[in-house]
């Protein structure tokens, strides 16, 4: 007999867009059989995250942007890592997770459905490419509800493996000294 997989989340977000898409993820799962994984959110910042202690049964997730800030970007990486190995050790240590976007989330949208390995310069560069791979009209505020929700209904799981998999890829073609390590 398969083993029951049960996992809890509770994500601060920056945003509304990650609080929509992690609750959309939520739901998907919840379509999987003998698969649990439960996630709240709430808007923050990852200094928020010490908060989130009350949580104590859940693990706890930041997920941030770049945005193009690097000296907000670094210290995001080391809260959530000065966070985690505060959560204790063993087993049934609450684990302080961190996720964050190349520049911003848009482009983790793309990836969802297609190969995306052009560099940007600048911190609304995805946006046309997001109305073009969802089908939206050329003027459409990406980050509004209405919108986001058009973006969702067109994201499945097998999307978000999809996604996964290119993010990977574009990780594996880095160069070693393509970028500057942050955290431990």
């Amino acid at each position: 007999m398969m083993k029951l997989y049960r996992k809890r989340y509770h994500c601060i977000c920056e945003g509304q867009q990650e609080e929509m898409y992690l609750a959309h993820v939520g739901r998907l799962l919840t379509d999987r059989p003998r698969c649990v994984v439960t996630f709240t959110t709430e808007r923050g910042s990852p200094a928020s995250l010490e908060r989130a202690a009350r949580y104590g049964e859940y693990d706890v997730v930041a997920l941030f942007d770049h945005d193009g800030n690097h000296a907000r970007f670094e210290e995001n990486v080391k809260v959530c890592e000065e966070l985690d190995r505060k959560g204790g050790k063993g087993r049934n240590r609450q684990r302080v997770f961190h996720a964050y976007s190349n520049m911003n989330f848009d482009l983790w949208l793309v990836l969802h459905k297609i190969e995306f390995t052009r560099p940007v310069h600048s911190n609304d560069a995805y946006v046309p490419v997001v109305r073009g791979v969802f089908g939206l009209e050329p003027e459409a505020n990406i980050k509004s509800r209405h919108h986001m929700e058009k973006i969702l209904a067109q994201i499945s799981l097998d999307d978000v493996r999809a996604a996964i998999t290119r993010a990977d890829n574009i990780r594996a073609r880095k160069l070693p000294d393509d970028g500057r390590k942050i955290g431990s």
